[in-house]
């Protein structure tokens, strides 16, 4: 047994230095996927970066007029901690904004609402707890 020690000391004296080796002066830093900038109203816009909006499987529809409402698919809507209702907006590609609604009706897969993005204003459908998550933080 006391010879396996000393193997096993001497290996480690030897190993350990070696462990920066390789590494030179360049700093590997991940790269976010994901930029976010608060606006004057606190809310969020988020500019996803290379494929991370692939990667996160981001789908849309868009804001339908219904008469003096709007409609949008159901599975858009967002409900925070205190209850208030959102949306996620896309002004351009892979940039993302969460937007207040007021909803009226739910029925079915649809909600009409009477505050919020206009007609033929996209919003994300699939991807939206991500989104989400990256505004506040969540996952750091």
């Amino acid at each position: 047994m006391k010879r396996y020690g000393g193997w096993i000391i001497a290996v480690m004296v030897v190993a350990l230095p070696l462990g920066g080796c390789g590494k030179g002066t360049a700093k590997a830093t991940p790269q976010s996927p994901a930029a976010v900038e608060k606006q004057a109203s606190g809310i969020a816009r988020i500019t996803l970066k290379g494929r991370a909006a692939e990667r996160l499987g981001i789908e849309f529809a868009e804001v339908k007029s219904a008469g003096k409402r709007l409609e949008a698919p159901y599975r858009t809507l967002l409900y925070d901690t205190t209850g208030r209702e959102w949306v996620f907006v896309s002004p351009e590609p892979n940039v993302f904004m969460r937007t207040e609604v007021k909803v009226e009706q739910i029925d079915g897969d649809t909600m009409y609402f009477s505050k919020g993005p206009a007609a033929g204003t996209k919003l994300v459908t699939t991807g939206i707890a991500q989104l989400y998550g990256i505004e506040f933080g969540v996952g750091k």
